[in-house]
């Protein structure tokens, strides 16, 4: 439910993404939620449509609202960064599109390290459609309680989600959101009928090492994908 690929700071390209999740997971349904950008998404889907691949890829983005990250699944088009978290929801309604708040609750000292967080007013007053309750970025497990704790209280209005944040292969599926059947279009279904279940984070230490080996590539990737980002909007 949230991946990274080389289209912005995750350090797989979507061919190998595709591939891993075949030989190495059970998976039936990934989305690929780059930062920004809808560019790797697209890659994957036209890959997994033309290849022999089990699972469905939903096209998604992770987007950089100044109100914490917002995650837009079913979302073609690419979202404007720097919105607030009413506007960034709203334009990815527009485009028939779901809306997940993002790591919730992430100690603002990782805001250096780019996992920006919303606050609990945004979370309350913007129309969400699903609160990630785990999240696999290590040294999130008080976050992911804090994240539990209001969903519990807010289940009414909101789906929980599970995703792995992966930016690296080793990550992929260590959290899951769970569902009835095993398509995009059910694991649609599941998340605005507010049944979907959430497993994880499955934490390791070898993981944990693989991050801190790949976290200057992650930190290089990350300023990269920002530079080209200027660079398009100065162009445009």
């Amino acid at each position: 439910m949230h991946i990274h690929t080389t289209a912005s700071d995750g350090t797989a390209s979507p061919r190998q993404i595709l591939e891993w999740v075949r030989d190495r997971t059970d998976l039936a349904v990934i989305a690929i939620t780059d930062h920004n950008t809808v560019e790797g998404a697209l890659e994957a889907a036209a890959l997994a449509e033309a290849g022999d691949y089990p699972f469905d890829v939903v096209v998604g983005q992770e987007v950089e609202s100044c109100e914490g990250h917002v995650l837009g699944l079913w979302a073609p088009e690419p979202v404007r960064p720097d919105m607030t978290a009413a506007e960034t929801v709203g334009a990815i309604h527009a485009q028939g599109g779901l809306a997940v708040a993002a790591h919730p609750f992430a100690p603002r000292w990782w805001h250096r390290h780019g996992l920006r967080r919303g606050s609990v007013l945004t979370y309350n007053s913007v129309p969400f459609d699903a609160f990630e309750t785990a999240n696999s970025t290590p040294l999130l497990g008080l976050a992911n309680r804090y994240a539990r704790l209001y969903w519990l209280a807010n289940r009414e209005r909101l789906a929980r989600t599970g995703g792995s944040d992966a930016h690296i292969l080793a990550a992929i599926g260590s959290s899951r959101t769970l569902f009835p059947g095993e398509s995009a279009e059910d694991l649609r279904r599941a998340i605005e009928e507010r049944t979907t279940v959430v497993k994880g984070p499955d934490m390791s230490a070898t993981r944990g090492l693989r991050y801190a080996r790949r976290a200057p590539e992650i930190k290089r990737r990350g300023r990269d994908y920002k530079e080209r980002q200027r660079e398009a909007e100065d162009e445009g």
